[in-house]
C-alpha cells in the first residue's frame, strides 16, 4: 500500500472541486448513484499518482484496469460502511485487500460477481474522501484449494492484524462446526485500552443484530483465499502441550490448580510445501502439506497416514501472558483428540 501515500497532496487539491457539479452523479461502473455531494473527477491531472496506485492494486489481483472511475466528496460518518453494503446489495462479494491507517485511512479492495470484478482504493484524508476503482480486464484463474505455494516465499505471512476488518465487513469465523460467514458488528478495543472484547470482533449473521458473538482476531479471516491462509503456518511449532485445571479445597478456602504437560512433538512447516513431524519417540514423518479445502489452514499427515488440519487460534491470553502464537491440530479421525500447537510470538 506504499504507493498510496504520494497522492495525498493531490487529494487535498481535489477537495477544492467539491460542489461544482450536480449532486449524486450516477456511477459509470455499476448500476447505482453516489450520495449527494459526490463529484466524479475522472481524468483530472492531479490523479496521476492515485491512478498509478490503483493500477498496482489491479496488477496484484492478476489483471489490469479496463475502465476507471474517480469520485471525491466531503467525508461523512459511516460512508465507507454504506458503500460496502451498497455493493453487497448489487450482488458483489466485497474483500478488503489491505488497510493502512497512517496520515489518513486507506483501504484497497476487490468486489466480485459473475459478470466481472472491480478493484479499488478508498481514502479518507483531512475530511475528504476519494474513491478510485476500475473494472478488471483479465483475471487469473483462482488457485486450486489444495495447492501448496511455490518455494519463492521464504517468510511467513502475518495473520491480518486486529482492526483490519471494520464494522460492516463480511468475514468468516472458525466455530466448533467449521467456518461461518458473518458480518462484523463492532471492533473491540486495542490492547491496554479499557473496555470489553479486547482484540476481538463482535459478529453476527449478516443483517442481524441480536445475540451477537465475539471472536479473537486469530479466528477471523477474509472470505476469499489469501496468501496468509497457508503462509501464516510456516515455521516451527511445538505440538501436544496439555493443561489440566482442578478445583482444590482445604475445607476453608478453594482455589484452582493448573498443571501443564510439555509439548511432546514438533512440527516444522516449510514455505516450499514440505513438513517434518517429529513425535515423542523421535520418529520423523516427512511429506508435503496441502491447503485446507474449507478455509485458512494446512493439512499434514501423521506417521499412520491420517490427516490433521492446523488452524490458527491466536488470542490475547496466550499472546500477553505467555508470548506465544497458538494454533490447534484437528484430526480427521473423530476418535482422536485435537492437539495444541504453539510457537514464540513474532514481533
Amino acid at each position: 500500500m506504499t504507493l498510496i501515500r504520494p497522492f495525498t497532496l493531490s487529494l487535498c487539491a481535489l477537495a477544492l472541486l467539491t460542489g461544482s457539479v450536480q449532486a449524486g452523479p450516477a456511477s459509470t461502473l455499476v448500476n447505482a448513484s453516489f450520495v449527494d455531494g459526490a463529484q466524479i473527477v475522472t481524468g483530472t491531472p492531479e490523479l496521476a499518482d492515485f491512478a498509478a496506485a490503483l493500477r498496482q492494486v489491479a496488477a496484484d489481483a492478476g489483471a489490469g484496469c479496463q475502465k476507471s472511475e474517480y469520485v471525491v466528496w466531503n467525508s461523512q460518518a459511516g460512508l465507507e460502511a454504506q458503500f460496502r453494503q451498497r455493493l453487497t446489495g448489487l450482488g458483489y462479494s466485497f474483500t478488503v485487500l489491505r488497510t493502512v491507517d497512517d496520515d489518513g485511512h486507506y483501504v484497497s479492495f476487490q468486489a466480485k460477481k459473475t459478470e466481472g470484478s472491480l478493484v479499488g482504493i478508498w481514502a479518507d484524508v483531512d475530511g475528504t474522501t476519494l474513491l478510485g476503482w476500475c473494472t478488471l480486464a483479465v483475471s487469473k484463474p483462482a488457485p486450486a484449494a489444495t495447492a501448496a505455494p511455490p518455494a519463492a516465499s521464504g517468510n511467513r505471512r502475518a495473520w491480518p492484524a486486529f482492526g483490519t476488518f471494520r464494522a460492516g465487513d463480511l468475514v468468516q469465523v472458525y466455530t466448533p462446526t467449521g467456518w461461518r460467514k458473518v458480518e462484523v458488528i463492532e471492533v473491540g478495543v486495542q490492547p491496554g485500552q479499557r473496555g470489553n472484547f479486547e482484540k476481538q470482533y463482535v459478529v453476527n449473521t449478516p443483517g442481524q443484530r441480536t445475540w451477537n458473538d465475539f471472536y479473537a482476531w486469530g479466528r477471523v479471516a477474509h472470505l476469499e483465499r489469501q496468501p496468509y491462509w497457508t503462509e501464516f503456518f510456516v515455521g516451527d511449532w511445538k505440538v501436544g502441550e496439555m493443561m489440566a485445571v482442578n478445583l482444590r479445597s482445604d475445607g476453608t478456602s478453594a482455589w484452582n490448580e493448573v498443571a501443564y504437560a510439555s509439548a511432546s512433538d514438533t512440527l516444522r512447516v516449510r514455505a516450499d510445501g514440505t513438513y517434518e513431524w517429529k513425535d515423542l519417540s523421535g520418529k520423523v514423518t516427512k511429506g508435503r502439506w496441502r491447503a485446507a479445502p474449507d478455509g485458512p489452514g494446512i493439512v499434514v499427515k501423521d506417521a499412520r497416514g491420517r490427516d490433521w488440519t492446523l488452524r490458527n487460534e491466536t488470542n490475547i491470553t496466550e499472546e500477553r501472558i505467555r508470548g506465544l502464537e497458538s494454533a490447534r491440530l484437528y484430526p480427521s479421525d473423530r476418535n482422536e483428540m485435537s492437539q495444541a500447537a504453539t510457537r514464540p510470538l513474532k514481533r
